[in-house]
């Protein structure tokens, strides 16, 4: 007889707002990306203000925050080149979320 074992499953309760904010650089239809722990990602934040901080990191003027849906925003990490293989909710840089979108 088989059983089902009731463990917690961990990050459940994380989930991804609805609108996200991310920086795009027009003139060369770049985005801001960011590596954590060996994964590279589209970065994306919850709040205007965190994608401006972040933008402070990037040498690269021209630098514009879009306010995006979740589905835009897999949309446009999927069409980022390789490494970049997931959607990153960096409202914390030590601890973010990651969306695996290939």
């Amino acid at each position: 007889m088989s059983q089902t074992l009731s463990l917690p499953l961990i990050g459940l309760e994380e989930t991804f707002p609805e609108d996200v904010y991310v920086l795009h650089h027009p003139a060369s239809d770049r985005y801001g990306c960011f590596c954590h722990e060996g994964i590279h990602g589209l970065a994306c934040f919850s709040s205007e203000r965190g994608a401006f901080r972040f933008a402070e990191w990037i040498d690269l003027s021209g630098m514009m925050t879009r306010k995006i849906t979740f589905d835009e925003a897999r949309e446009v990490a999927k069409a980022r080149p390789l490494p970049v293989v997931s959607l990153m909710l960096l409202d914390s840089l030590q601890n973010p979320q990651i969306h695996y979108v290939r």
